[in-house]
């Protein structure tokens, strides 16, 4: 009697953890239902996330109760593990989950059984992201199972910290020893060690392609030191895109152009679990990940960075990041705060008139541009949009077809030690907003029949050297010059016009 209670208590248990036809599975941005379940035990499960994105998972049964394996597909693999990798489905303590694993045995994704639709789990997780944003990490670790897609928002400090106090428990509970995983897996992957889905068995690339037909695989940069801070030094396009996210801090290698158009044009290389393929601006894609989106212009593609937060994007030294059409922006963000770019070039490989500008911030708060070099033929060398907080120091903005900026609806943008020059041909500094401020800036040899400033309300202007001629001043009369004096010159060439040293460090 007690042997036969025991066989159909093993028995429940193993039915308990096998995975059932209908099953949802939510890894914190897509929902997976399992489809079907063949007689050879390879599960298929169809996932979709809120911006369209579709993936395709193949799991074939192990003989062990509870394991599956990683089967290759055809389609790029969103885990940071190898294809063929351990999959597991946890059910302990009332969790029940998919426990995707690396080649040490570390659970580096978790996929959670769910009754929910995709709506309802999205709405769960963005409270979850606040709550833990709330009361932090290490308020969150011990009592709520967590996900690749909250552990990017966390700093390096606090990954290493919190993984470090769950590594030293006597009795870690499963969400603990789980959450520590997922930890060193976000570590492993800033220090770009993640094991990820391009390693695949018989040679085929991350999309299923043959050796013959993989021309370079997709790579991570180097974690480095500079100037006291830790970056991901990057040399290619891949590598750039593959480090950028929230609190990343990017560093462009030394003598290194990053053109992002051919990677940007490629759907097949492009299109990965944090990156989009989009119709032309449809960048609608909710609040709460960060993602990277190839956008359709007229000409081309544009990359638009979404959500990113506390991220730094930076120059070693002739350092440049260059697109090929001339109606995209060259980068284009978001909803991101907190954004650093420092010591650039930044701009199009072809001239002529388009539409697109060199740097676009559409929301957000807080961006700042740092001894950076922007150029055409952007149409506006900046297009800030519903934005607060901007800033750009001891830059430069030239060479653009349309104009030097238009402001609409920002509140709070400050220039200091700024050259603008060589720009035409319709109203140079175009502002809606609120509290812009100019100081110690330059405005010269830009095109003398354009209106300089066409502003809707007061800014500062103090400290400056404005080479125009004076009926094309534009809205000069709402200009606030309380502060330190003006220099106002007619000519825009004038001879008394020498370079200061503005922009990128060219060593």
């Amino acid at each position: 009697m007690l042997l036969a209670l025991l066989l159909m208590c093993s028995l429940l248990m193993m039915e308990a953890q096998t995975i059932q036809r209908g099953n949802r599975f939510y890894d914190g941005a897509a929902l997976y239902t399992v489809s079907t379940i063949g007689q050879d035990g390879v599960v298929t499960l169809k996932g979709n996330d809120p911006w369209g994105g579709s993936y395709v998972l193949k799991l074939k049964k192990k003989p062990t109760a509870g394991r599956y394996e990683l089967m290759l597909s055809r389609e790029y693999s969103p885990f940071r593990c190898k294809w063929g990798s351990e999959v597991q489905y946890y059910r302990q303590q009332g969790m029940n989950f998919l426990g995707v694993k690396n080649s040490k045995g570390q659970i580096v994704e978790v996929l959670t059984l769910t009754p929910d639709n995709l709506q309802n789990c999205t709405g769960q997780h963005e409270q979850m992201v606040a709550y833990m944003s709330q009361e932090g990490l290490n308020e969150t670790v011990s009592n709520f199972l967590l996900d690749t897609h909250m552990t990017i928002g966390c700093s390096m400090e606090d990954l290493q910290s919190v993984a470090k106090r769950l590594g030293g428990l006597s009795r870690p509970s499963i969400i603990e020893k789980t959450n520590r995983d997922l930890l060193l897996s976000e570590i492993a992957y800033r220090n770009g060690e993640a094991e990820g889905g391009y390693d695949n068995p018989d040679g085929l690339g991350a999309d299923g392609r043959g050796s013959d037909e993989v021309d370079e695989l997709p790579t991570f940069g180097q974690t480095v030191i500079f100037d006291g801070e830790e970056y991901i030094r990057v040399t290619t396009a891949e590598q750039f895109l593959n480090a950028l996210g929230t609190g990343r801090s990017v560093l462009v290698a030394k003598n290194t152009e990053i053109n992002l158009s051919p990677l940007l044009d490629d759907q097949s290389a492009f299109r990965t679990q944090y990156r989009l393929w989009r119709p032309e601006y449809a960048t609608e894609v909710g609040d709460r990940q960060d993602v990277l989106i190839s956008e359709e212009v007229f000409d081309g593609r544009q990359l638009t960075l979404v959500n990113m937060k506390q991220m730094t994007i930076r120059g070693e030294g002739n350092s440049r990041i260059v697109v090929e059409p001339r109606y995209a922006f060259c980068l284009n963000f978001k909803n991101c705060d907190q954004i650093e770019i420092h010591n650039l070039t930044i701009g199009h490989v072809e001239g002529g008139n388009c539409q697109g500008g060199v740097i676009g911030v559409q929301g957000g708060w807080r961006v700042s541009i740092h001894h950076c070099d922007l150029y055409g033929c952007g149409t506006y060398g900046l297009q800030l949009q519903d934005t607060r907080d901007f800033s750009m120091y001891s830059s430069n903005i030239h060479d653009c077809t349309y104009g030097i900026m238009t402001l609409r609806n920002v509140e709070f943008a400050k220039f200091e030690k700024c050259d603008f020059f060589r720009n035409r041909e319709f109203s140079l500094i175009e502002s809606r907003g609120s509290n812009v401020n100019f100081y110690q800036c330059r405005f010269f040899a830009n095109h003398g029949d354009s209106p300089l400033f066409n502003f809707d309300r007061e800014f500062f202007l103090a400290e400056c050297e404005v080479y125009h001629p004076t009926e094309n001043l534009g809205t000069i009369n709402l200009a606030d010059q309380s502060g330190p004096k003006n220099k106002f010159v007619e000519n825009p060439f004038d001879r008394d016009i020498k370079s200061r040293g503005i922009g990128p460090d060219q060593k």
